[in-house]
């Protein structure tokens, strides 16, 4: 069942459980389901249409007012000014202020919505954002408000879509501000010093559009220190010139690949998937504007039992 439909099915129950006759002559657990069921409903309802720290940063200015006032009244023995499920609402407003700062300074989880990262992560993954490494931010402000250090090469980076910045992104980072890329044949080159593929091997995966298995090859990628799983699909050209989006200033497309310089302030990232990833070879660079933040951990919860690994180190 989708979230949309128990978003649905909640909001639409809500009036029925949460009455006046319930909370004066019991039972109160259905009271107490009720109004739970009339914040949760319409909160799932919005998620589908709207992100996570838009309707905490909500919550929070609506809600600290008539929070504060509240606790004011009651410090001199008068009734609650709020009633129902609005009270409910105002009581959880600490919560929502809560999840906006610790969402906001420390960590927040990601859904891997697509491939395009295998073998490191597959659709439905977890991830833990680090959202402090980079410089703490403010809700809606781009800049950090402290002092971290930027992005480096092999990084995982969360990341606002510069084409939709409504849309968050998780790629690997393969080039920082004055690096020279070049992808040229399925082969990524740093300042000329091209990555060597080993350990090549047999992969199989299901493919999210199709459903159907993709046969693959996987392979260790050295390059700068670091060891990194890639895909290869021997069925699919790794790059090519894409008249789907526009030219990339500092880069230079042909036939088989791209060649680019890194400019200040952004950074070059790429799918561990190649074959099967919009990334930097199609729509240019991140800028420090656009970074959510370093994912850190994968949270698997597929055997039954959390299983957490490292996603960058």
């Amino acid at each position: 069942m989708s979230l949309f439909l128990i978003g649905v099915g909640l909001t639409v129950a809500a009036p029925a459980l949460c009455r006046k006759k319930y909370q004066a002559h019991g039972p109160a657990w259905i009271y107490s389901l009720g109004c739970a069921a009339a914040v949760l409903g319409p909160y799932i309802l919005l998620c589908t249409f709207l992100d996570m720290a838009t309707l905490l940063a909500t919550a929070a200015v609506l809600g600290l007012p008539f929070w504060v006032y509240e606790r004011y009244r009651g410090a001199r023995g008068r009734h609650h000014y709020t009633q129902g499920v609005v009270a409910f609402l105002v009581e959880l407003t600490p919560v929502a202020v809560f999840l906006l700062l610790f969402r906001s300074f420390v960590a927040e989880p990601y859904l891997v919505p697509s491939s395009s990262m295998r073998p490191t992560l597959g659709v439905g993954s977890v991830v833990v954002v680090d959202k402090f490494t980079y410089g703490m931010r403010l809700p809606f402000v781009p800049k950090p408000i402290t002092q971290g250090r930027p992005p480096k090469f092999g990084d995982v980076l969360v990341f606002r879509f510069p084409l939709d910045p409504s849309k968050p992104y998780i790629k690997r980072v393969v080039g920082v501000p004055g690096d020279h890329i070049t992808y040229q044949g399925g082969v990524l080159a740093i300042n000329n010093v091209p990555a060597v593929h080993v350990g090549e091997k047999p992969y199989a995966y299901e493919d999210e559009a199709s459903g159907k298995l993709k046969q693959v090859d996987y392979a260790l990628e050295n390059i700068h220190d670091l060891q990194i799983g890639t895909i290869k699909d021997p069925g699919i050209s790794d790059f090519g010139v894409s008249t789907d989006f526009p030219a990339i200033p500092g880069c230079e497309r042909n036939l088989s690949g791209l060649a680019c310089t890194v400019p200040a302030d952004s950074y070059f990232v790429l799918g561990d998937n190649r074959p099967n990833s919009l990334d930097s070879r199609y729509w240019g660079f991140v800028t420090d504007k656009e970074i959510i933040g370093r994912a850190i951990f994968d949270l698997d919860f597929t055997s039954g039992k959390l299983d957490i690994s490292r996603v960058t180190r």
